[in-house]
């Protein structure tokens, strides 16, 4: 009987274990992959803050790559070709960085692959100090770059041959980020230097000299993600993810300005709001929507190199460039969903 009486009362213990069972489901589903496993650490460097950084820094902002399972996390190496030897030493998993310094790192034995592009064309100008204001004042001065082999370096020669000058005319120097550059061309530590945006923009409001304007519409591989072939090959299902990722912060970017720009002052504190409006209509205009490298702009630069003294080892640019995972995307329907999604043109 007591026996009896006891199973009678017990139904709140099942009910309890039931009510457990349940919130403890609805934790673990609502908790999602995060549970089952843990984020995949990629570590990005980028050679400077600059406007090309913005898919990266939307891409965070947004959530974008947790949302892929990834945990990236940005690195400013202070130089794309020092930035790129981190990569090549396993203590970065890709790197930002233009054409120039994988054409430059592969000819002294690396092995790496640029596979997405946020730049184009060439995206610099290059400015004096005040009263530099021609090829004459230039002469047996220094001229900063960010990093020898990097972009900058690149347009450096570039501007100093259209001003009938020679590396061996003056003296280049490593002088740092594209910030770190602008504040030594003010301070008069170097006598020019090639700038980006926001640098660009706030050297022409201080009045520094423009030496030369090589922000046409040049065919220039600016600024891509970089990274070691044999980390690809390994690991080409989380790239693809981080590519997937990366394009939609593009988007995200594109089609949400007053978003963007919010990002961008962030980053850029010092900067009005006026220079954070031009530095984000210089993003608009030289992005590719769909993260590709213009392979025309891989072909301009191998060809334009020899002509600027420096040495090439291939002038095949798949060993340079490998747009597979783009072309993927693009055969998959993902840039077509994009572009319905934002409406982004």
């Amino acid at each position: 009987m007591g026996a009896r009486k006891g199973r009678n009362m017990s139904p709140a213990g099942p009910i309890r274990a039931m009510a457990f069972f349940a919130a403890a489901t609805v934790f673990l589903s609502a908790a999602g992959p995060a549970c089952a496993a843990s984020a995949t650490p990629f570590k990005i460097g980028i050679a400077a803050p600059t406007v090309n950084m913005l898919p990266l820094w939307m891409g965070q902002e947004a959530g974008l790559f947790k949302a892929r399972g990834l945990a990236v996390e940005i690195v400013n190496t202070d130089g794309g070709s020092r930035g790129l030897a981190e990569v090549g030493a396993g203590r970065l998993q890709a790197m930002t960085v233009g054409l120039s310094a994988v054409i430059d790192a592969n000819g002294k034995n690396g092995d790496y692959r640029l596979i997405a592009s946020s730049a184009n064309t060439m995206s610099f100008r290059f400015f004096g100090a005040k009263g530099v204001a021609g090829a004459a004042a230039l002469r047996g001065k220094k001229i900063g770059v960010g990093a020898f082999g990097s972009e900058s370096d690149s347009a450096a020669s570039m501007a100093l041959k259209q001003l009938g000058l020679t590396r061996r005319d003056v003296s280049v120097v490593e002088a740092g980020g594209t910030l770190k550059r602008l504040a030594a061309l003010k301070s008069g530590v170097i006598a020019a230097t090639a700038l980006n945006e926001p640098a660009d923009t706030q050297a022409q409001r201080e009045g520094l000299p423009l030496l030369v304007d090589l922000k046409a519409d040049l065919p220039w591989i600016f600024t891509a993600v970089v990274m070691d072939r044999r980390y690809l090959a390994a690991h080409r299902d989380a790239v693809k993810d981080f590519l997937r990722a990366y394009v939609e912060a593009i988007y995200v970017a594109l089609s949400d300005s007053a978003r963007a720009k919010t990002v961008l002052t962030a980053q850029f504190k010092d900067f009005s709001s006026a220079i954070i409006q031009a530095t984000y209509e210089d993003f608009r205009a030289r992005v590719p929507r769909d993260a590709a490298p213009s392979r025309i702009g891989a072909e301009t630069m191998l060809k334009e190199f020899p002509a600027l003294g420096t040495p090439v080892e291939s002038a095949n640019v798949a060993d340079y460039v490998d747009a597979s995972l783009v072309e993927e995307l693009r055969r998959e329907g993902f840039f077509d969903a994009r572009q319905k999604k934002y409406r982004v043109e």
